[in-house]
């Protein structure tokens, strides 16, 4: 006979599988650790730790990553204290995520598969062992959406907080700027007062701000970096044609002279040596004048060939569902983030590399590296789970059968729209590497695992159904006696000129198709919010007898 277990025993047990599989992701960067010493070095390594030594602006990259070496190398001068304290932002994003989920409603069980590729993947494992900036920017990124979602309705302090941990990894990665946008969309969503969204938009300023001011004092640019349009021309360069397309005679050295195939890889036209054409345009010692004509031609370029930029962008994006991590793209080698059974990171990079990561005194462990080869091929979030995973969390937030009523749609699209708009924006910008996709491996399965909780059962046991309450149209005509349909179509009609105007000042689109796309949002707008408030007056109304 089985003995019956009381409450808060069998409450304890429900997290030993969490526990223990903590523990296998503790064991596993203990062996990544010692198979590579004191860290792994890529050739953007170099550039932030002598930052953190002696910090100084740069053009090319924004510098919040090196203000977060700072203090770890001034008070340890140990590179294994960076990865150290990596490998801790991983087991501590676990935690959390558990925990949230828990919150949320999830079965231990569900929790725990949640944030199974948090602990034990080997992409998340391999980029903790890296000084490179793409796990702070993942814990800055993660951390905002737990900090926006751990009460169904934050308060303020959560707010700010979220608010400044989205601007402060806009300074980390230039991939974070346009984050900002989605929390603003999910502010608004969650019916938030405005007092909340308006402190939520400033403390996701404050930090970018900030960093663009000391910027502008130091090369006259107000920016967080003022590299921007010469990574757009090395990811256009390889895949434009310039035959037909109408360029005054100064643009027209930027022009690659081989046929679209033939061309180097984007990394070539980037950072080749500076044999680039976009180095060498407009007059000497000019750099502003220079990047000037840069983004003049990427703008022109990209107005010209709209479908062959799209169709690239989405290509990258979708290659990062790939069924494998060992697909290869020019210049962005796959096995840079594959483990190997030596110090492989830098085999590919010139002798100045070597010689620089020498002072470090890298090294390996045979037998860890073998382990941890032989690991990556068995262990991994698969693409194409990641593919459903989203595919899920969408269908949840269209409010699909019993998802309408979850009371978790807005959390849901919180976590994949913090993912995905990263995700398309290093493809739009700088093209596809894999270290790139690391924001998939918590985000994903949280919004997808919510997501399937939603569709399975919609409202969580013992969640309270939420009370029914005024949107945000009702509740204005109610204050200023106005129409809701004269509200919201003057909302509408100012938001689609804004952003006409918007995107015709910026000179990527013609002024006839910006007026287009200014109409459709407007139209869009006006559905959104009168569907919202005829709903609103819906579920207000008292049930007939």
């Amino acid at each position: 006979m089985t003995p019956h277990l009381p409450d808060r025993s069998r409450s304890s047990l429900r997290d030993v599988p969490f526990l223990l599989a903590l523990l296998a992701g503790v064991v596993l960067r203990v062996v990544v650790m010692v198979a590579y010493r004191p860290a792994l070095l890529f050739p953007d390594s170099f550039s932030y730790l002598e930052r953190a030594h002696h910090f100084t602006f740069l053009r090319s990259r924004p510098g919040g990553y090196s203000l977060f070496l700072w203090p770890i190398l001034h008070l340890t001068d140990s590179l294994t204290a960076v990865a150290l304290v990596q490998h801790l932002l991983g087991l501590l994003l676990a935690v959390l995520c558990y925990a949230f989920l828990m919150r949320r409603g999830l079965p231990w069980w569900g929790a725990t598969l949640a944030v199974l590729p948090l602990l034990l993947d080997p992409l998340q494992l391999v980029l903790e062992q890296y000084a490179l900036t793409d796990v702070l920017f993942e814990t800055l990124l993660v951390t905002a959406c737990l900090a926006m979602l751990w009460r169904h309705r934050p308060r303020l302090g959560e707010v700010l907080l979220a608010g400044m941990l989205v601007g402060c990894a806009g300074t980390v990665r230039g991939a974070g700027t346009f984050v900002l946008a989605v929390f603003l969309v999910a502010a608004v969503c969650l019916r938030l007062h405005w007092t909340k969204v308006v402190a939520l938009g400033l403390a996701g300023l404050a930090p970018m701000a900030v960093y663009a001011t000391f910027m502008h004092q130091e090369f006259g640019s107000f920016a967080v970096s003022t590299s921007g349009p010469r990574f757009l021309y090395a990811r256009l360069a390889p895949i434009v044609h310039c035959d037909g397309v109408r360029l005054p005679p100064h643009l027209r050295p930027l022009c690659p002279s081989e046929p679209v195939g033939d061309r180097p890889d984007a990394n070539y036209y980037m950072w080749g040596g500076h044999r680039s054409a976009q180095w060498h345009i407009g007059p000497a010692n000019d750099r502003a004048a220079e990047l000037r004509i840069v983004k003049d031609f990427d703008r022109r370029m990209v107005r010209a060939q709209p479908l062959v930029y799209g169709r690239a962008v989405l290509a990258d994006f979708a290659r990062g569902f790939a069924p494998s991590r060992t697909s290869d793209v020019p210049g962005y080698p796959a096995s840079y983030w594959l483990f190997d059974d030596h110090y492989w990171s830098l085999d590919t990079f010139s002798a100045y590399t070597q010689h620089r990561a020498d002072r470090y005194g890298v090294t390996s462990d045979p037998a860890a590296a073998a382990a941890l080869t032989a690991y990556q091929h068995r262990v991994r979030l698969p693409g194409p789970l990641a593919a459903a995973l989203l595919a899920l969390a969408a269908l949840a937030v269209a409010g699909v059968g019993r998802a309408r009523r979850c009371g978790d749609r807005v959390a849901i699209y919180l976590l994949s729209a913090a993912c995905v708009v990263p995700l398309l924006t290093g493809a739009a910008l700088s093209g596809f590497s894999w270290r790139y996709q690391l924001p998939q491996i918590p985000l994903l399965p949280l919004a997808g695992a919510l997501g399937l909780a939603a569709l399975l059962r919609g409202r969580a046991p013992g969640r309270p159904a939420e009370p029914a309450s005024p949107g945000l149209l009702a509740r204005a005509e109610a204050r200023t006696r106005v129409p809701a349909v004269v509200l919201a179509l003057l909302v509408a009609v100012a938001t689609g000129l804004l952003a006409a105007a918007v995107v015709v000042e910026s000179g990527w689109v013609a002024p006839l198709w910006a007026g287009a796309g200014g109409g459709v949002l407007a139209v869009a707008v006006l559905v959104v919010l009168l569907v919202s408030w005829a709903r609103s007056r819906a579920a207000g109304r008292p049930a007939a007898t």
